[in-house]
């Protein structure tokens, strides 16, 4: 501050110090003169301070302590105290205002509600009433002279006449009236008629705080807008009001211009943009809706950043001629038209036909720029969609098989220059024929996209992500130090393309076989690398799915064998090379055969014996399985018809059927013509079908056994639980019989899992009104324990092989002749007391037999606990006793999945070594009735083990 400044000297009688500080503030941040505020706390001080006389205002609280800031004012009037008050008080209140301004205080102000400009405008208005107070007290001229010489035009008004008691001369000026033509005159002559107050928003004028917007008239008859501010005051004890106005038409007018201007830039339809072009960078501070529209950035994210952040992040060679125009143009202030290609918020791209002007002030200097867009990407894409199309995949965007050919090549020769490693990796989505057949082609085209955007976003900007077709898509790595370096991206890949994918408010899940070939650069016809990486493929399938595989000369050989393979089947099916094998199923409860399942086998005239397991899939892939189907079936009936005349008529023969076969047209014929030419019996054919066969074409196939069934042929549903159908097909299915695959059998008396299935898949069948077949039954063991489950057909080398049609009939002549009798009814096991000894120490067994032996149980010992368990699914055991330590498993582990295979059984361990935690916990879950300890006490061991088959009888019965 200087000494020329102005000083506004300003007292607060205030007993807070908090108000204090506030009013401090408020005068600090918003007085346009320098203050000086100075504070006491009490009412004597304040008197004693006003007395000086160097104050312009005072303001004073209301509430000083126990005196009141009204009673000080009154006696500062009492002691002709000139100083003009503000009076200040927590809340409002009308009478207290009144009594205020009665006792000639200026303005009356509520603390909390004030803001800086309403104090700076109540002392700017309390000096200058107090002013006027002065000069009226003093001499009437002196007022005239401040009223007249006002520029601002004014006017005193009677409040409840509204007639005008005085006009100053810039009023006079402002209305154009004379000083003689004023008598008589009102607010309501000069308010246009039918007079309404001009409402701001329509305006969007910014006024001072008390104003209002009004139409008047001059005295020429022209309209005007005008600003109108008014205060009450008293003169010469008349209470009058002051009317401060303003003329704002031109202002109201510029606000209309514009706003009509703005309205025009916002309606285009071409993206519109305002450039600073006074500040470095020229930041852009206006965008239209049309920008945001076509670009998708909003004007808070464009606002203040050079508008060339629509060219993105990366170096765009087709912008360089354009961007060029552009720098020309600025540099000699001139307007420029060019195309760029520029990039939505989202990352698109769009061309822009970008106009650019100048825009000069009055002194002939650049102000701003405007650039005015035109997006013509339409136009574009329809000249680049044809050549785009020759090198791209329509759906996915991505490189098809001309363009991933010439990379291929451009890659190899570079490859082979640096001494590089180029890879190709061949990706096959799995199963996802099944998901498009299913969901539909729609949701089928989405996954795609879907895969090809993963597969982009996991590569180098270098290499290449290209769908060649259907379901398979290439990715090209390039430029690799060595080949090693791809096994990183191929399993990203397969982890990728495995998780998720939420469409159309479905969760699908998908997974892929990748095929990897790799060169150094030298190969002769970089295309066979996409052969070589598609048979590495097809060896990821067979290896499981969800993997990859790299090729190798072996997978060539192995293509060249299923080519051949498939010839020579060929010829077999023409020639009738093949035979059929018939494997009987027993009846569990008699052990008769009930059953024969017709299996299709071949013998190479050169090669040999060869698997099913090779030539079967073989035949599915390439659709020979159509005529080898058929085949099958013609011979079996056949076969069975002969088997019938020979005196076995209760034997039916189950024949395989491809799901190939059922979804094919006509095959309901296939099965009547084969009946027909046979003379068979249609009672006497079942037709065995995977569960997975109505997962393609569910109606089709569904409806297809539903008409078989009603010729009077069975059903069964083979290799029950590995398929990938749900439990509501099995009720669709037309079936009289399930097999469980033999994979759940072979562990089934040892694996508590296995065991679970197995029974939940025979309680499920019987509650349908549908017979069991366990397939793969090996031992004895396992068939007991199948038979004490109520499996009502066994199958597996237990009983006998595939064998052909002239040992089948010698196989049940034979067992006829031996009159098997009922397998698994041994009234001895059921009727003794068998107790079963597990430890792998000879001796302790040899002890406990000799113990035992005197109660006249029946025992069985054993030292393996594999053995164990075959014991138990052989015999009906009540009681166990099992050491603790075994090398193959601990007691209790044993006897926790003995309890899950054969809940009946009382289980017991003995042992000198205790593992407290593992035998607690057994105990809690009640896989042990008793924990003994070595040595024992003879007679005690005796007891435990009596005790045991009592408590066995009681809970079981």
């Amino acid at each position: 501050m200087t000494e020329n400044d102005p000083l506004l000297h300003i007292l607060l009688i205030e007993d807070d110090e908090d108000d204090y500080l506030i009013t401090r503030d408020l005068l600090h941040d918003s007085s346009p003169v320098s203050t000086r505020l100075d504070w006491v706390d009490s009412y004597q001080e304040g008197i004693t301070s006003l007395e000086t006389g160097r104050y312009a205002v005072a303001l004073v609280d209301l509430s000083l302590g126990p005196d009141s800031g009204i009673d000080l004012i009154q006696e500062a009037r009492e002691r002709r105290i000139t100083t003009p008050f503000i009076l200040l008080t927590g809340q409002g209140d009308e009478e207290l205002d009144a009594r205020a301004v009665e006792l000639g205080a200026a303005d009356y102000l509520v603390k909390g509600a004030v803001d800086g400009h309403t104090l700076i405008r109540s002392i700017r208005y309390a000096i200058d009433r107090a002013m006027a107070t002065e000069s009226l007290a003093n001499s009437e001229a002196h007022y005239r002279l401040l009223f007249e010489s006002n520029p601002a035009p004014m006017c005193l008004m009677a409040p409840d006449s509204l007639v005008l008691v005085s006009m100053n001369e810039a009023a006079r000026s402002l209305y154009g009236y004379g000083e003689d033509n004023i008598e008589g005159l009102s607010l309501k002559d000069l308010r246009v008629p039918g007079h309404e107050p001009v409402r701001l928003s329509s305006e969007g004028i910014l006024l001072r705080e008390g104003g209002v917007l009004e139409r008047h008239w001059r005295s020429d008859g022209h309209e005007m807008i005008v600003e109108m501010m008014s205060n009450s005051m008293t003169i010469n004890h008349r209470p009058l009001q002051v009317l401060m106005l303003t003329d704002i038409t031109s202002q109201v007018e510029n606000s209309r211009q514009l706003r009509l201007f703005k309205r025009s830039i916002e309606s285009s339809s071409n993206g519109i943009l305002i450039a600073d072009a006074q500040q470095d960078d020229l930041p852009t501070i206006y965008v239209n809706r049309a920008f945001e529209k076509i670009t998708g950035f909003s004007a808070e994210e464009a606002i203040g950043r050079n508008c060339r952040f629509l060219q993105g992040n990366d170096f765009d060679l087709s912008n360089e001629q354009g961007l060029s125009e552009i720098r020309r143009a600025l540099k000699k202030k001139t307007e420029v038209s060019t195309v760029l290609r520029n990039y939505r918020k989202d990352g698109t791209p769009f061309w822009n036909d970008l106009y650019i002007s100048p825009i000069f002030d009055e002194g002939g200097e650049i102000t701003h720029y405007i650039g005015v867009q035109n997006d013509i990407s339409d136009r574009k894409s329809a000249e680049h969609e044809l050549a785009f199309n020759v090198s791209h995949d329509v759906l996915t965007g991505l490189p098809n098989r001309n363009l991933l050919e010439d990379r291929l090549s451009q890659a190899c020769q570079l490859s082979q220059r640096y001494s590089r490693t180029v890879a190709l990796l061949f990706i096959d989505l799995d199963g996802f024929k099944l998901i498009n057949d299913s969901l539909g082609h729609r949701l089928g085209d989405q996954l795609l996209i879907e895969v090809g955007r993963r597969l982009k976003a996991l590569v180098r900007s270098g290499d290449t992500v290209a769908r060649i077709s259907g379901d398979e898509f290439i990715v090209l790595l390039p430029d690799l130090a060595q080949a090693e370096d791809a096994i990183l991206v191929v399993e990203n890949v397969i982890h990728e393309i495995a998780r998720p994918y939420h469409l159309d408010h479905k969760t699908i899940h998908l997974t892929a076989s990748v095929g990897i070939s790799t060169t150094d650069g030298s190969i002769e016809k970089p295309m066979a690398l996409l052969q070589q990486s598609d048979l590495a493929m097809y060896r990821a399938k067979q290896q499981g799915r969800s993997t990859y595989q790299w090729y190798s000369q072996e997978f060539n050989e192995e293509a060249s064998y299923r080519v051949a393979l498939r010839n020579d089947l060929q010829d077999a099916i023409d020639q009738e090379q093949l035979s059929v094998y018939y494997q009987p199923l027993v009846d569990a409860r008699t052990g008769k055969t009930r059953n024969i399942e017709a299996l299709v086998r071949w013998q190479h005239p050169t090669r040999g014996l060869i698997s099913p397991g090779d030539f079967i899939p073989l035949a599915e892939d390439t659709g020979q399985i159509i005529a080898l189907g058929e085949w099958v079936l013609r011979q079996a009936c056949r076969d069975m018809v002969h088997l019938h005349s020979r005196g076995f008529r209760y034997c039916s023969v189950s024949v395989n059927v491809s799901p190939v076969q059922l979804r094919k047209e006509g095959f309901i014929h296939t099965v009547t013509d084969a009946l027909k030419a046979s003379g068979l019996r249609p009672e006497s054919l079942e037709l065995e079908v995977v569960e997975s066969a109505v997962l393609l074409d569910t109606d089709l196939v569904i409806n297809t056994l539903h008409a078989i069934r009603e010729l009077g042929v069975h059903i069964a549903i083979d290799d029950f639980g590995t398929g990938f159908s749900s439990l509501s097909y099995i009720k669709l299915l037309p079936a009289n019989k399930i097999k469980i695959d033999h994979s759940f059998i072979k562990d089934v008396i040892e694996n508590r899992s296995d065991a679970a299935i197995t029974q939940g898949v025979i309680s499920m069948a019987h509650h349908l009104g549908l017979e069991v077949v366990a397939e793969g039954v090996e031992t004895e063991a396992h068939a007991t324990y199948l038979r004490k489950n109520q499996c009502d057909l066994l199958q597996g080398f237990a009983f006998a092989r595939p064998m052909p049609f002239d040992d089948l009939l010698t196989f049940l002549n034979n067992q006829v002749s031996a009159n098997t009798p009922q397998a698994g009814s041994n009234e001895e096991q059921e009727q003794g007391r068998t107790l079963l000894l597990l430890d792998d120490e000879e001796n302790i067994l040899r002890a406990l037999t000799r113990v035992l032996r005197r109660d006249g149980y029946r025992i069985l010992a054993t030292t393996s606990v594999k053995e164990a368990f075959s014991l138990l699914a052989s015999n009906q055991v009540q009681v166990i006793v099992s050491d603790q330590r075994m090398p193959e498993m601990s007691g209790t582990d044993f006897l926790s999945e003995v309890k899950a295979i054969h809940p009946g059984t009382v289980r017991i361990v003995l042992s000198g070594y205790t593992d407290l935690k593992s035998v607690t916990d057994a105990i809690n879950e009640g896989a042990i009735y008793k924990f003994l300890t070595k040595p024992w006490d003879d007679q005690q061991i005796r007891e435990h083990i009596q005790q045991a088959f009592l408590y066995h009888r009681a809970t079981v019965g």
